[in-house]
Protein backbone atom coordinates (compact mmCIF):
# COMPACT_ATOMS: atom_id res chain seq x y z
CA UNK A 1 0.00 0.00 0.00
CA UNK A 2 1.25 3.56 -0.97
CA UNK A 3 1.66 5.98 1.43
CA UNK A 4 -0.84 8.01 -0.10
CA UNK A 5 -3.44 5.62 0.10
CA UNK A 6 -2.42 5.03 3.87
CA UNK A 7 -3.19 8.81 4.72
CA UNK A 8 -5.93 8.29 3.29
CA UNK A 9 -7.57 5.56 5.48
CA UNK A 10 -6.11 7.28 8.28
CA UNK A 11 -8.23 10.35 7.84
CA UNK A 12 -11.49 8.81 6.59
CA UNK A 13 -14.03 8.87 9.33
CA UNK A 14 -15.47 6.25 11.00
CA UNK A 15 -19.09 6.55 9.85
CA UNK A 16 -21.80 5.60 12.67
CA UNK A 17 -24.27 3.10 11.83
CA UNK A 18 -28.24 4.96 11.49
CA UNK A 19 -30.41 3.49 13.36
CA UNK A 20 -33.58 2.10 11.19
CA UNK A 21 -36.11 4.91 10.56
CA UNK A 22 -39.66 3.92 10.44
CA UNK A 23 -42.82 5.73 8.18
CA UNK A 24 -45.38 3.62 9.85
CA UNK A 25 -44.81 4.88 13.27
CA UNK A 26 -45.22 8.76 12.80
CA UNK A 27 -48.27 8.14 9.91
CA UNK A 28 -50.21 5.63 12.12
CA UNK A 29 -49.85 8.84 14.67
CA UNK A 30 -50.73 11.17 12.32
CA UNK A 31 -54.38 8.65 11.73
CA UNK A 32 -55.12 8.11 15.38
CA UNK A 33 -54.58 11.92 16.36
CA UNK A 34 -57.41 12.96 13.72
CA UNK A 35 -59.38 9.89 14.36
CA UNK A 36 -59.34 10.66 17.62
CA UNK A 37 -60.05 13.93 17.51
CA UNK A 38 -63.09 13.12 15.06
CA UNK A 39 -64.63 10.74 17.35
CA UNK A 40 -64.05 13.04 20.48
CA UNK A 41 -65.72 16.09 19.27
CA UNK A 42 -68.51 14.84 16.57
CA UNK A 43 -69.36 11.20 17.67
CA UNK A 44 -68.29 10.94 21.32
CA UNK A 45 -71.75 8.86 22.29
CA UNK A 46 -70.28 5.69 19.96
CA UNK A 47 -67.85 4.85 22.90
CA UNK A 48 -70.51 2.80 24.95
CA UNK A 49 -70.33 0.09 27.29
CA UNK A 50 -72.56 -3.05 26.84
CA UNK A 51 -73.62 -4.60 29.65
CA UNK A 52 -75.26 -7.78 30.38
CA UNK A 53 -78.92 -7.54 29.96
CA UNK A 54 -77.90 -6.20 26.96
CA UNK A 55 -78.62 -2.85 28.65
CA UNK A 56 -76.05 0.14 26.16
CA UNK A 57 -75.00 3.11 28.20
CA UNK A 58 -72.63 5.82 26.79
CA UNK A 59 -69.50 6.26 28.68
CA UNK A 60 -68.75 9.83 28.20
CA UNK A 61 -70.94 12.45 28.32
CA UNK A 62 -71.03 14.31 24.88
CA UNK A 63 -71.66 17.51 26.34
CA UNK A 64 -69.14 17.91 28.74
CA UNK A 65 -66.38 16.48 26.36
CA UNK A 66 -67.49 18.71 23.40
CA UNK A 67 -67.28 21.48 26.06
CA UNK A 68 -63.14 20.74 25.83
CA UNK A 69 -63.54 21.57 22.35
CA UNK A 70 -59.90 23.78 22.84
CA UNK A 71 -57.67 21.32 24.65
CA UNK A 72 -58.46 18.07 22.60
CA UNK A 73 -58.05 20.54 19.19
CA UNK A 74 -54.84 21.50 20.65
CA UNK A 75 -53.47 18.04 21.77
CA UNK A 76 -54.15 16.78 17.97
CA UNK A 77 -52.38 19.37 16.44
CA UNK A 78 -48.84 19.01 19.01
CA UNK A 79 -49.42 15.40 17.92
CA UNK A 80 -49.58 15.48 14.31
CA UNK A 81 -46.86 18.70 14.27
CA UNK A 82 -44.30 15.90 16.28
CA UNK A 83 -45.17 13.20 14.14
CA UNK A 84 -45.00 16.12 11.23
CA UNK A 85 -41.32 17.03 12.23
CA UNK A 86 -40.25 12.63 12.14
CA UNK A 87 -41.39 12.73 8.47
CA UNK A 88 -39.35 16.32 7.50
CA UNK A 89 -36.56 14.85 9.44
CA UNK A 90 -36.46 11.57 8.38
CA UNK A 91 -33.78 10.18 11.03
CA UNK A 92 -33.62 10.19 14.73
CA UNK A 93 -31.55 13.42 15.71
CA UNK A 94 -30.73 15.55 18.46
CA UNK A 95 -33.42 18.03 17.53
CA UNK A 96 -35.91 15.74 16.80
CA UNK A 97 -35.72 14.41 20.71
CA UNK A 98 -35.98 17.68 21.93
CA UNK A 99 -38.84 18.20 20.11
CA UNK A 100 -40.69 15.10 20.93
CA UNK A 101 -39.38 16.07 24.70
CA UNK A 102 -41.42 19.19 24.00
CA UNK A 103 -44.43 17.74 22.77
CA UNK A 104 -44.60 15.11 24.95
CA UNK A 105 -44.83 17.33 27.80
CA UNK A 106 -47.26 19.37 26.06
CA UNK A 107 -49.39 15.87 25.68
CA UNK A 108 -49.47 15.37 28.64
CA UNK A 109 -50.41 18.65 30.05
CA UNK A 110 -53.57 18.53 27.53
CA UNK A 111 -54.37 14.89 28.54
CA UNK A 112 -54.10 15.20 32.23
CA UNK A 113 -56.67 18.93 31.70
CA UNK A 114 -59.16 16.36 29.78
CA UNK A 115 -59.55 13.26 31.59
CA UNK A 116 -59.10 14.82 34.80
CA UNK A 117 -62.37 15.81 34.95
CA UNK A 118 -64.47 13.64 36.46
CA UNK A 119 -67.48 15.40 34.70
CA UNK A 120 -66.57 13.60 31.16
CA UNK A 121 -68.00 10.56 32.44
CA UNK A 122 -71.19 10.16 32.14
CA UNK A 123 -73.53 10.04 35.18
CA UNK A 124 -76.30 7.33 34.41
CA UNK A 125 -72.58 5.19 33.53
CA UNK A 126 -71.20 5.53 37.15
CA UNK A 127 -74.50 4.98 38.93
CA UNK A 128 -75.20 2.06 36.56
CA UNK A 129 -71.43 0.25 37.44
CA UNK A 130 -72.29 1.29 41.07
CA UNK A 131 -74.69 -0.48 41.58
CA UNK A 132 -74.13 -3.51 39.11
CA UNK A 133 -70.50 -4.21 40.91
CA UNK A 134 -72.10 -3.49 44.48
CA UNK A 135 -72.50 -7.45 45.58
CA UNK A 136 -69.47 -8.61 43.26
CA UNK A 137 -66.46 -6.57 43.31
CA UNK A 138 -66.86 -3.14 44.93
CA UNK A 139 -62.89 -2.14 44.29
CA UNK A 140 -63.67 -3.88 40.59
CA UNK A 141 -66.44 -1.49 40.34
CA UNK A 142 -64.86 1.97 41.77
CA UNK A 143 -61.88 1.12 39.54
CA UNK A 144 -63.91 0.90 35.87
CA UNK A 145 -66.54 3.42 37.60
CA UNK A 146 -63.70 6.00 36.55
CA UNK A 147 -62.26 5.22 32.48
CA UNK A 148 -61.28 8.97 32.24
CA UNK A 149 -58.27 8.30 34.94
CA UNK A 150 -57.53 4.87 33.40
CA UNK A 151 -57.22 6.00 29.83
CA UNK A 152 -55.19 9.52 31.44
CA UNK A 153 -53.13 6.52 33.11
CA UNK A 154 -51.97 4.57 29.92
CA UNK A 155 -51.73 7.80 27.60
CA UNK A 156 -48.61 9.06 29.96
CA UNK A 157 -46.99 5.87 30.74
CA UNK A 158 -47.24 6.15 26.63
CA UNK A 159 -45.65 9.30 26.52
CA UNK A 160 -43.10 8.68 28.95
CA UNK A 161 -41.88 5.68 26.87
CA UNK A 162 -42.26 7.50 23.84
CA UNK A 163 -39.74 9.81 25.25
CA UNK A 164 -37.29 7.57 26.44
CA UNK A 165 -37.04 5.91 23.09
CA UNK A 166 -36.33 9.40 21.55
CA UNK A 167 -33.97 10.50 23.66
CA UNK A 168 -32.02 7.12 23.43
CA UNK A 169 -32.27 7.50 19.81
CA UNK A 170 -31.91 10.86 19.27
CA UNK A 171 -28.35 10.95 21.18
CA UNK A 172 -29.43 12.86 24.53
CA UNK A 173 -28.37 9.61 26.50
CA UNK A 174 -25.13 8.08 26.63
CA UNK A 175 -24.47 5.10 24.65
CA UNK A 176 -25.60 1.61 26.10
CA UNK A 177 -23.16 -1.24 26.06
CA UNK A 178 -24.92 -2.74 23.78
CA UNK A 179 -24.70 0.32 21.15
CA UNK A 180 -20.98 0.07 21.79
CA UNK A 181 -20.72 -3.42 21.09
CA UNK A 182 -22.22 -2.54 18.06
CA UNK A 183 -19.84 0.41 17.30
CA UNK A 184 -16.55 -1.84 18.39
CA UNK A 185 -17.89 -5.10 16.01
CA UNK A 186 -18.15 -2.36 12.85
CA UNK A 187 -15.00 -0.98 14.04
CA UNK A 188 -13.42 -4.34 13.70
CA UNK A 189 -15.07 -5.22 10.23
CA UNK A 190 -13.59 -1.81 8.88
CA UNK A 191 -10.41 -2.63 10.15
CA UNK A 192 -10.52 -6.27 8.74
CA UNK A 193 -11.37 -5.05 5.24
CA UNK A 194 -8.71 -2.45 5.04
CA UNK A 195 -6.16 -5.03 6.20
CA UNK A 196 -7.64 -7.77 3.17
CA UNK A 197 -7.64 -4.39 0.79
CA UNK A 198 -4.22 -3.94 1.97
CA UNK A 199 -2.65 -7.65 1.75
CA UNK A 200 -4.32 -7.73 -2.24
CA UNK A 201 -2.49 -4.32 -3.00
CA UNK A 202 0.77 -6.01 -1.86
CA UNK A 203 0.64 -9.01 -3.82
CA UNK A 204 -0.46 -7.09 -6.83
CA UNK A 205 2.92 -4.73 -6.37
CA UNK A 206 4.69 -8.35 -5.71
CA UNK A 207 3.21 -9.27 -8.36
CA UNK A 208 4.09 -6.51 -11.09
CA UNK A 209 7.67 -6.64 -9.38
CA UNK A 210 8.64 -9.70 -10.58
CA UNK A 211 6.54 -9.62 -13.92
CA UNK A 212 9.34 -6.58 -14.71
Amino acid sequence: MSKQQTEVEESRPIEKKQRKFSFIEPIAGIIFAVVATIIFLGFPQIITIVFIGGRLIPTFDAEVIRSLWLPIILWAVVRIGVDVAYLVQQRYTQSLAIISLIGNALTAILTFIIFINSRIVYWEYVDFVHRYYEEIAAWFGAIIARPNIIILVVILLVLVLDTFNAIRKGGLMRKTDEDDEDDDEENKSDESKTEESANVEDKTEENAEKVT
